[in-house]
């Protein structure tokens, strides 16, 4: 299979210059950073919890099952919710943006084939 990065038929200068390609980051940009200042925010929450509420972190929810482990287990969730969010939005926003990034930049390496 061939490295597309290396087709001689994509004018990537054109690509990365059209305003499809610059939607999609844009798109994906739009989700990635909150995704990751949340994600940021839990994890580190947890751990100053961790460290500085040692008393609350401890307290009993349910027989030896402590706020602490709980809050833990949350970040298993997050991570998958998160996962799954990002899947389902690749699917249905940066799949079609990137389909179409990819023909502008086909259709100018071929316009840039016939000048050439």
């Amino acid at each position: 299979m061939s490295d597309p990065s290396r087709d001689s038929r994509i004018d990537w200068k054109a690509a990365e210059q059209s305003p499809e390609f610059r939607d999609l980051i844009a798109a994906r940009r739009r989700f990635v950073v909150p995704g990751t200042i949340f994600f940021l925010s839990w994890y580190f929450g947890f751990i100053l919890l961790a460290g500085y509420a040692k008393d609350f972190m401890a307290s009993s929810v349910y027989e030896g099952l402590t706020v602490g482990y709980c809050l833990a287990l949350t970040q298993f969730v997050m991570v998958a919710v998160l996962g799954l969010m990002y899947l389902k939005r690749a699917q249905n926003v940066y799949d079609p943006l990137a389909a179409k990034a990819a023909q502008v930049a086909l259709d100018a390496g071929r316009e840039q084939g016939r000048r050439s």
